[in-house]
């Protein structure tokens, strides 16, 4: 029996490799680096969106599914460290929010409901500290 030669094998290794997945760079830097790329995989409901910052690190990571923002989006500062982290439905803020101090410590936690804040939000100092806890329940 003879080996397979390298492009058979390529062939065969992509017919069964699984769903197919697509980038597509979407806009660049005036360096060429990619500023938003977007990725769909066959199979799989939406497009993740990635941005990235100038220095080539992530920026915004989330999916859209008909061209809304859905489920957790997370935002990051050039140095890496997280910036916040939102849940949408169908485009609107619903549950987790969070945002962090540059320093990586958390800034404030809550939660939003039909894309108003909602229920007790904490709010932490640069150092980590609590400084504040407010019900932010709209008054009826």
């Amino acid at each position: 029996m003879r080996p397979l030669s390298l492009l058979t094998l390529a062939v065969l290794l992509a017919a069964c490799g699984g769903p197919v997945r697509e980038e597509t760079v979407i806009e660049t830097w005036p360096s060429g680096d990619p500023k938003e790329v977007r990725v769909t995989e066959e199979g799989v409901a939406g497009v993740d969106v990635q941005q990235f910052h100038e220095n080539g690190r992530i920026h915004v990571r989330g999916q859209l599914i008909e061209d809304v923002r859905e489920g957790t989006w997370n935002t990051y500062r050039e140095n890496g460290n997280p910036w916040s982290q939102v849940d949408y439905q169908h485009g609107v803020k619903e549950g987790l929010f969070r945002t962090w101090h540059p320093n990586g410590l958390p800034h404030i936690e809550g939660q939003h409901s039909a894309g108003q804040p909602a229920g007790e939000w904490t709010f932490f100092s640069t150092q980590g500290q609590v400084v504040e806890v407010r019900d932010m329940s709209p008054t009826n």
